[in-house]
C-alpha cells in the first residue's frame, strides 16, 4: 500500500536558471508569473494523463513568491525567491495527502526533490539534476 505523504521535503533546493531570454531576476520573474507551467515530460518520458490519476502535473509561480501546483495527484506548494545572479530557492514545500493510485505523483515529486538546476529556454521551464533533464514544463497562458 501507497505511503502517505505528510511533508515531501522541506529546506532550500537551490537551483540555478539559465535563460536566453534574460539571467535579471526580475524579467524571469515575469516570465515566470504569467500563466502557468504544465509537465511536458517526466525523466525523459512524455508525461500523459494515463500516468497520474488527477490528470499531468502543473507548476504555478505567483507575483508573492508563492509556488504551487498539482502534481498528478494532490495539490503541492512551497515559497521561492529569484537572485540576481539568475537563480532560484525553492523552501518549505508541503503537499496535501489524498491517496491516488499508481506512482506518477511519487515519480514527480522525487524528480521535484532531485532539482539543482534550471534553465528557460521560450515557453519552456526545464529543471535539471546537474546535466540530466528530469521535469519539462511548457508554458501555458491563461
Amino acid at each position: 500500500m501507497k505511503k502517505l505523504l505528510t511533508i515531501l521535503f522541506v529546506g532550500i533546493t537551490a537551483v540555478t536558471i539559465s535563460s536566453c531570454r534574460s539571467t535579471h531576476a526580475s524579467t524571469d520573474n515575469q516570465f515566470l508569473t504569467e500563466g502557468n507551467w504544465e509537465l511536458e515530460t517526466i525523466n525523459g518520458k512524455p508525461a500523459t494523463d494515463a500516468g497520474f490519476a488527477n490528470g499531468v502535473p502543473t507548476a504555478n509561480f505567483s507575483v508573492d513568491l508563492k509556488l504551487t501546483g498539482k502534481n498528478g495527484c494532490n495539490s503541492y506548494g512551497g515559497v521561492y525567491n529569484l537572485n540576481t545572479e539568475g537563480g532560484i530557492n525553492i523552501s518549505k514545500v508541503y503537499a496535501t495527502r489524498m491517496f491516488c493510485p499508481g506512482d506518477g505523483e511519487k515519480q514527480f515529486m522525487d524528480a521535484l526533490n532531485a532539482v539543482n538546476q534550471a534553465k528557460i529556454n521560450k515557453d519552456k521551464l526545464t529543471l535539471l539534476t546537474d546535466v540530466k533533464e528530469v521535469l519539462v514544463f511548457k508554458h501555458i497562458t491563461e
